[in-house]
C-alpha cells in the first residue's frame, strides 16, 4: 500500500552455547519465534565453551546465552553480557517426576542455579531426594563417588554431573531446560542488550571526551590491572604501568615526570569511583618548555624528604624554613655537601604538598632561556657564584617575574655575599656536618638503610666504636662525604655490622690525605713547621682543641703548650 512504512527490526546477534546437544535442537525450534534475535547455536560445556566465548566479540556477537557452570565460566573470559538460562520450576518438576519412579536412593548434584530451586520443590512435595550444591566442576567427581559409597544409585544434575554418574556406574538424569526457560532467556537478552547499548553509548561518548582531554591515558583498577587505555604519541610498551600504583597499599602515585624517547611527559593522576570501586586515571602530556632538556632537570617530589634534625643547628634550620614558608624567593646558604638540594625539595613539598613539578637548573643556563612548563612550581638554581654582578642583577629580575606568576625560586650559594640577594629573600643557613655532630648517629643509620635498600648491601647497623670514629672526624665534605664513606664501607662488608676494623682504615686514609704537607710547610725550622701544621688542623676543626688533639694523637695540655710557645 502506498505510503505504508515497513517496520525496521533491530537485530541482536546472539551466540547461544548449549551445554548438551538436545538443548541445541530445542533452541533451533524456539528461535524461529524470536524474529528480532539472530541466534547462532553452538554446543560446548564448561572448558570446551571458553574458546567459543573468547571469539564471540571478535565475530560480532552482541550477547552470549548459556547455562549454569558454563555461563559462569564464560563471564570470566568475555566483555559481552552473558545470560544464564534459569532452570524453571517446570524443568525441575519434570525431572523429579521422572526420577521418582526410579528405585533406590536419589540425589541432585549441581551448581546453585539448579539446587536452590530443587531444594524448595523437594521439601514442598516431600520427595525423598537429597540436594548437594557445588561451586566448582572439580568438586562433582569426588562428591558423586562418596554418594555411591553411601548407597545412592540415581544422580540428577547438569552435564558434568551426568558424565560423572555414568563414570561411576550410576544412573544419571540430565536436568534439561525447556521452552519456557529458553524464551525467558530470550526476553532477558532483549532487556540486558538495551541497557548494554545505552551504557555503551555513554562509554563511547566518554572515550570521545577523553581523546579531546588527553591523547595518552590509562585507567587502572585497584589491583593495577588495565581497564582502559589509549595511546597516540607514546608507545605503551615503553610505559612501566606497575610503577603507577604504590605496591604497598594500592594507593595512588602522585603527579610525576617520565622521559620517553628523549621527550619529557607529565603524568597526572585522578581517582574515579564507580559502583563502589576505585579506579585510577593517569593522563600523559608533553612537558612544554623552551629550555633544552640538557639545561634543566624536571622531577616530581612525591613525598616529604626526610631531614635528620637531632641537633639544635638543624632544628633551627627547619624552624627558619617554617617561619618563612609563605615566601617565594629563597637563598639556601651552606658549604658543598650540606644537603641544599634535599632542603630545596623539602621546601617545595612543604609549600605544594606533592602537587606541581620541581626543576633544577644552572643559573647561567636559566638566564639564557627561562621559560618553563606551567606545572613547574619550584626552580632550584645552582652556580650563582659563577655569575658576574650584572648577571646576578638580571637573575634577580627574572626571579621576581617567576615569583609573580606563582613559581618559587630557590638559590643555592655557599656564602651570603653582600648585595647578591634582596631583602625579601628568605635566607636559610645549612650548618656544616662538623657543627651538627649530634646528627651523625641518625644520619649513619639512615644512610646504611638507604644503601641496603638501593644497592642490596648487607650491613644494617654500625658498632659504637666505629660510630665514635665518625663523630670525631671533621667532615670537610659534609653529609655528602659521610654518605660516600658509608656506601664504600657497606659495599665492602659482607656481614651485617660495620665495625672499627673496616671504618678505621677508611678514616685514617682520609685524615692522612688531608694532613699531607705541601712544600711551603717544609720551609723553616722544625718548630715553625709544627706550628703551621697545628694551625692548619685548627682551621679544619674550627678551633676545637679536643678534636685537634685527637687528630694529632696528643693530649690537650701538650697542644695548649705548643700553641702558647
Amino acid at each position: 500500500m502506498k505510503g505504508r512504512k515497513e517496520r525496521v527490526i533491530m537485530m541482536i546477534k546472539v551466540l547461544f552455547i548449549a551445554p548438551y546437544p538436545a538443548m541445541a535442537v530445542l533452541i533451533d525450534e524456539c528461535k524461529a519465534d524470536a524474529e528480532d534475535l539472530d541466534v547462532t547455536v553452538k554446543t560446548g560445556n564448561l572448558g570446551s565453551a571458553v574458546p567459543l566465548a573468547k571469539r564471540a566479540e571478535q565475530d560480532g556477537f552482541d550477547v552470549i546465552i548459556s547455562r549454569g557452570g558454563t555461563a559462569k565460566l564464560i563471564e570470566e573470559v568475555t566483555n559481552l553480557p552473558v545470560i544464564d538460562i534459569h532452570v524453571s520450576g517446570y524443568d525441575m518438576l519434570r525431572v523429579l517426576t521422572l526420577a521418582n519412579e526410579f528405585p533406590g536412593k536419589k540425589a541432585i548434584v549441581g551448581f546453585s542455579n539448579i539446587t536452590l530451586g530443587a531444594e524448595t520443590i523437594t521439601d514442598i512435595l516431600e520427595f525423598p531426594i537429597e540436594v548437594f550444591t557445588v561451586e566448582k566442576a572439580e568438586e562433582v567427581g569426588p562428591l558423586i563417588k562418596d554418594l555411591k559409597d553411601q548407597g545412592y544409585s540415581v544422580i540428577m544434575g547438569d552435564v558434568v554431573t551426568v558424565h560423572n554418574a555414568d563414570r561411576y556406574g550410576m544412573e544419571g538424569i540430565l536436568i534439561q531446560s525447556g521452552r519456557e526457560a529458553i524464551f525467558d532467556a530470550f526476553q532477558r537478552t532483549r532487556t540486558i542488550y538495551s541497557f548494554y547499548q545505552k551504557k555503551q553509548t555513554e562509554i563511547d561518548l566518554m572515550k570521545a571526551m577523553l581523546k579531546t582531554a588527553a591523547t595518552d591515558l590509562v585507567v587502572l583498577d585497584s589491583a593495577g590491572g588495565v581497564v582502559y587505555e589509549q595511546w597516540n604519541s607514546i608507545s605503551p610498551s615503553i610505559i612501566d604501568i606497575s610503577t603507577l600504583l604504590h605496591a604497598e597499599d594500592g594507593g595512588l602515585n602522585s603527579h610525576g615526570v617520565i622521559t620517553v624517547s628523549d621527550v619529557m611527559y607529565k603524568v597526572k593522576p585522578s581517582v574515579l569511583t564507580n559502583g563502589g570501586r576505585k579506579y585510577y586515571l593517569y593522563s600523559f602530556s608533553k612537558v612544554e618548555r623552551s629550555m633544552d632538556e640538557s639545561l634543566i632537570k624536571v622531577e616530581h617530589v612525591s613525598q616529604l624528604p626526610l631531614i635528620i634534625q637531632e641537633s639544635e643547628q638543624m632544628k633551627n634550620c627547619i624552624s627558619s624554613i617554617e617561619a618563612n614558608i609563605k615566601k617565594s624567593k629563597w637563598a639556601l646558604i651552606g658549604e658543598n655537601g650540606t644537603g641544599k638540594g634535599l632542603i630545596a625539595r623539602y621546601i617545595h613539598y612543604m609549600k605544594h604538598g606533592g602537587e606541581g613539578l620541581f626543576a633544577v637548573a644552572v643559573a647561567r643556563d636559566f638566564l639564557k632561556k627561562s621559560e618553563v612548563d606551567e606545572d613547574i612550581k619550584t626552580i632550584y638554581l645552582q652556580g650563582i657564584e659563577a655569575l658576574d654582578f650584572p648577571e646576578q642583577q638580571r637573575l634577580q629580575q627574572v626571579a621576581d617575574y617567576h615569583c609573580s606568576i606563582g613559581i618559587n625560586i630557590l638559590f643555592s650559594v655557599q656564602s651570603d655575599s653582600e648585595g647578591v640577594f634582596d631583602t625579601d629573600v628568605a635566607r636559610i643557613y645549612l650548618p656544616p656536618l662538623r657543627k651538627r655532630n649530634g646528627d651523625i648517629r641518625a644520619l649513619a643509620a639512615y644512610l646504611i638503610a638507604d644503601s641496603n635498600q638501593r644497592f642490596g648491601t648487607s650491613p644494617i647497623k654500625i658498632k659504637e666504636e666505629a660510630l665514635d670514629l665518625l663523630e670525631k672526624y671533621h667532615w670537610p665534605g659534609n653529609v655528602a662525604e659521610l654518605k660516600a664513606v658509608l656506601q664504600d664501607a657497606a659495599a665492602a662488608e659482607k656481614g651485617y655490622v660495620l665495625s672499627t676494623e673496616l671504618i678505621g682504615p677508611l678514616m685514617e686514609s682520609k685524615i692522612s690525605s688531608e694532613l699531607s704537607i705541601p712544600e711551603d710547610f717544609l720551609q723553616g725550622t722544625l718548630e715553625e713547621i709544627e706550628k703551621k701544621i697545628i694551625r692548619k688542623v685548627m682551621e679544619h676543626e674550627d678551633g676545637n682543641q679536643t678534636r685537634v688533639a685527637n687528630r694529632l694523637n696528643i693530649n690537650r695540655s701538650t697542644l695548649w703548650r705548643k700553641l702558647k710557645n
